[in-house]
């Protein structure tokens, strides 16, 4: 089998070495696995011939693609709908393409605004839920999406055999995969990943900005570490995010704003029983949570 991969970073830099692993372990679909990797970044695919991550490279996309049995694309995903283009055109007609972004109804929208309809056929859009705060091909790793899911979301026109490969290819990747519609996608991940960072971001701001922010961030200890962790995540990827999913992103700001204010008024009017009550209740949920979490990824190599 030979995979392309558009866009070499920590999300397709993981991908193409839990698929090398699986492959060593006699566990692929094939007895064979190419991989290819494409990226505008010299260095980055320098390193991926060192590490071994990619048995070809090139920085062109029609190079790279033209004889791919499958393409993941995984480049911002406000650039989705160029490189597709460029895929539609350079790629075998039966090449099965899908990609990694996080945000799925303005990326599909994109799609089908650039490529030719018959490629509709073997689009299989899939987002793994994962990654790190760091990005970059350095900080790929082989278990990136061990126990995490993986939300499949299939287009109308989408051959099912297609489906049915994608899917097993990110299973054997370590996810557990999931299938969802477009728009149930980006509301659920706008709540649970989306507006998480917003949050994040806001309460970095919040400190680094308060007349105590130079001995508030050195006294900080292990709870403002872990719930501001990803407020270090790569800003140019998270603005693409918050235009691409900005109804659902607002949407979810609104109704942390209304739980939030909740807390706030309870805490205002000193009423201790309500305040110790939605501690409890919060607490529990999160604790029942914690069964369907996948294991937390080192943050360095």
């Amino acid at each position: 089998m030979r995979i392309t991969i558009i866009g070499l970073g920590l999300i397709g830099g993981s991908a193409a070495l839990a698929w090398k692993e699986a492959s060593k372990e006699g566990r692929f679909l094939s007895s064979e696995l190419t991989i290819t990797a494409v990226d505008t970044n010299s260095e980055t695919l320098d390193l991926a011939l060192e590490l071994g991550i990619a048995d070809r490279v090139t920085s062109l996309i029609a190079e790279g693609v033209a004889d791919a049995d499958v393409v993941l694309v995984a480049v911002p995903v406000l650039a989705m709908g160029p490189v597709m283009r460029e895929v539609d055109a350079a790629a075998p007609v039966n090449a099965v393409v899908t990609d990694a972004g996080s945000v799925r109804s303005s990326v599909i929208t994109a799609v089908r605004l650039n490529v030719r309809h018959e490629r509709l056929r073997h689009y299989v859009p899939l987002h793994p839920i994962a990654g790190a705060e760091k990005a970059g091909l350095r900080y790929a790793t082989a278990t990136l999406y061990t126990g995490a899911t993986g939300v499949v979301t299939p287009l109308p026109e989408s051959d099912l055999e297609d489906v049915a490969l994608v899917a097993k290819l990110w299973t054997l990747a370590g996810l557990k995969v999931v299938e969802m519609t477009p728009e149930e996608h980006d509301r659920v991940y706008a709540m649970v990943s989306h507006v998480p960072h917003m949050i994040a971001f806001a309460l970095m701001q919040m400190a680094s900005q308060s007349p105590e922010s130079e001995t508030a961030l050195a006294a900080a200890g292990g709870g403002f570490r872990d719930t501001t962790r990803v407020a270090a995540a790569d800003a140019r990827m998270w603005a693409d995010i918050t235009r691409g999913n900005r109804q659902a992103i607002l949407d979810g700001i609104s109704r942390f704003e209304a739980a939030l204010t909740h807390l706030k008024g309870m805490v205002a009017a000193d009423d201790y029983e309500g305040y110790y009550n939605y501690f409890e209740r919060t607490a529990n949920a999160r604790r029942k949570m914690t069964q369907h979490l996948p294991p937390v990824q080192p943050t360095t190599k």
